[in-house]
């Protein structure tokens, strides 16, 4: 090579090193380092090579050669797709030392690249980042190869550093998490090479990956240590505020599957419109092992174990598969191991806890869930559930929720508060025995809420299947069971957030296991309201139909049905004198559904649709007009 031509020769090889480390974060190159580089020259042949791999490119004044071995570029930033936004990635400072030992032996070669004050802005959704990558690939996949001379292949590849790094999401407002601090370098022989990544998070904890090559394939560990937990959830869109709580956790990838362990202690979560006050705090663990081979499209949950409550009291274990060597299809089983309430009662935060006194329940209860079928097929999947409460009910009947099986006083709850006291017994007149109320208003009443009452312990899985099969754009009204009002009206306020259903939930568990099902229902058609400051059948025939309850017709009693979900709203027809047309029909579709279950005969069925429906003191009353009134679509077994 001639000296006219070793200047242009060394400008380049020194461009395609800063490119390399700019672009991929490691690379060097080999040039004879003597004199200055211009930095048009420089920058005439960087950002060209940038732009070949990332897309458009801003590089900016910053640039110079330090005499220690630095050489320091910047800022330079990657435009996003909105052009009044800011750029998707904005990196402050790049700063490159080089190999002292190589310089003096005629090479550059880069020891450490630090990239400083790294900004990146994900956009809303991350779509700004989604599509830088996307850019790249594209721009990967156009790229032509080209051979590369054995003198430029790495001796050793430099350690990248990151310092200052920051994250900036749109989630109903701006929201930005960092700074965190993060080093890649590789070790051990070329043979055996290990590249490992450490990072500092923002808050405290750390994080190292290691990756390294193997046989059949590579193989990598994941490990978090006190991390944050909040902060980082709170870079999810989720409908609660995620506050303190700290994550560990180990995440192992071989060529066969993966195999993890973490845990989450200390979580607080928020959501006034969701919740009355912050739940917490919350633990939570998981460990498991994935197994798969992509040869035959198989994935196999071999374990998973998830637990709730600082010593994990609360257990379940799940295991499936996924193959799609044909149609994809699924299978995953999830079991809650033997509990008792005491146990729960401790795994969970005092926000989510009825009271103590369900703790006293001696005994344990165990459920389980099965789902299964084409994965793109929703309506095909099969749904399995079950809930063993035997070993709880056999110590129940002295439990602390006994007293229901006799008579008690009851106040329901009104807007001030907790209203006049009832006395759910004999003593009070308007009090009905089950054996005494008229069985076409039983049946009308669990036709309209509750069809699988005599079966299920507290809770209709049959629902919980038309939940799970119905399309994602169905408006899916889940109702729920008459055990689960009567928990809510015994003991609950009216708030619709989602530590009441929890609440709920252990209290329909307790009902279920204390009282018998007929006394349940008894208590149930005494207390429930009717209408304004209307409590239980009784008083609900007297001002309805000014009659004994034991009195009421058959369509009667489907009107009564008709007005539980809402019992105010509906009162109107009352106060009017007549049903609109309707309501006529809504009450009509009630008495077709006792019909078809064998709850009428025909001829009732008949009599029933033709039967005057006179309210007390609206005697020949004409019916209002037609309005548009929210109205339940009855189908059998289901509101």
């Amino acid at each position: 090579m001639s000296l006219s031509r070793r200047p242009l020769e060394r400008g380049r090889v020194l461009l395609l090193l800063l490119v390399l480390l700019l672009a991929v974060g490691v690379g060097a190159g080999r040039a004879w380092l003597q004199g200055e580089v211009a930095r048009s020259q420089v920058l005439a042949r960087v950002k060209p090579m940038l732009e070949s791999r990332l897309g458009p490119v801003r590089i900016g004044d910053d640039f110079h050669i330090g005499w220690s071995g630095t050489v320091t570029l910047g800022p330079v930033e990657l435009p996003g797709t909105r052009p009044e936004g800011p750029p998707v990635v904005r990196i402050s400072r790049v700063t490159v030392h080089l190999r002292r030992r190589a310089l003096l032996s005629g090479h550059v070669e880069a020891s450490r690249v630090v990239l400083a004050g790294v900004q990146v802005e994900a956009g809303p959704r991350g779509q700004e980042v989604w599509a830088l990558v996307e850019r790249v690939r594209q721009l990967r996949q156009n790229r032509r190869p080209s051979p590369v001379s054995s003198e430029r292949v790495l001796r050793e590849p430099p350690e990248l550093e990151l310092r200052d790094v920051r994250l900036a999401f749109e989630r109903h407002g701006r929201v930005e998490w960092g700074p965190l601090s993060a080093r890649v370098r590789r070790t051990g022989a070329t043979e055996a090479a290990q590249w490992e990544a450490t990072a500092e998070l923002p808050g405290g904890g750390s994080a190292v990956l290691s990756v390294q090559p193997g046989e059949p394939g590579m193989s990598g560990t994941l490990q978090g240590r006190g991390i944050p937990a909040g902060p980082l959830l709170s870079l999810a869109e989720l409908p609660w505020r995620m506050e303190g709580g700290t994550l560990e956790g180990e995440v192992r990838v071989d060529a066969t599957g993966t195999t993890f362990s973490g845990a989450m202690t200390g979580l607080t979560v928020s959501n006034p419109q969701l919740a009355p006050e912050p739940v917490g705090p919350l633990s939570f663990s998981a460990e498991g092992r994935v197994h798969w081979d992509l040869r035959t499209k198989h994935v196999k949950l071999e374990s998973l174990r998830l637990t709730v409550g600082e010593r994990r009291e609360a257990r379940v274990e799940v295991r499936g598969e996924v193959t799609w060597s044909g149609e994809p299809h699924f299978s995953v089983r999830a079991e809650l191991q033997p509990l008792s309430f005491e146990q729960a009662m401790a795994a969970l935060p005092a926000a989510l806890v009825p009271g103590t006194e369900l703790a006293r329940l001696e005994g344990q209860f165990q459920a389980s869930l099965a789902l299964s079928g084409p994965i793109l097929q929703r309506r095909d999947w099969e749904v399995k559930a079950k809930l063993d409460l035997s070993e709880l009910k056999q110590s129940a009947r002295a439990g602390p929720l006994h007293w229901l099986r006799e008579p008690f006083e009851y106040r329901p709850l009104t807007a001030d508060g907790r209203g006049r006291a009832l006395l759910i017994g004999p003593s009070n007149p308007a009090y009905l025995p089950l054996a005494e109320i008229p069985h076409r208003l039983v049946r009308a009443v669990l036709r309209s809420e509750d069809a699988a009452f005599w079966t299920h312990r507290g809770f209709d899985f049959d629902s919980l299947r038309d939940i799970l099969l119905a399309p994602a754009d169905d408006k899916v009204r889940g109702g729920s069971t008459l055990t689960q009002q009567l928990a809510k009206n015994l003991f609950l306020s009216r708030e619709k957030t989602y530590t009441r259903k929890v609440k709920e939930a252990f209290l329909t568990l307790g009902l279920e296991v204390s009282v018998p099902k007929e006394r349940l229902l008894e208590v149930y058609l005494n207390i429930i309201e009717w209408g304004p400051g209307l409590h239980g059948i009784g008083e609900a025939a007297r001002h309805y139909f000014g009659k004994d309850a034991r009195e009421l017709s058959i369509r009667e009693s489907a009107f009564l049905a008709t007005i539980i979900p809402n019992p105010v709203r509906y009162h109107v027809y009352c106060s009017r004198g007549a049903l609109s047309d309707i309501w006529t029909k809504h009450v009509n579709d009630l008495l077709a559904v006792l019909h078809e279950g064998g709850d009428l005969t025909g001829t009732e069925y008949q009599e029933a649709l033709t039967a005057p429906l006179v309210f007390t003191g609206h005697p020949g009353s004409q019916p209002p007009a037609d309005e548009e009134t929210p109205i339940r679509a009855l189908v059998p077994g289901r509101d």
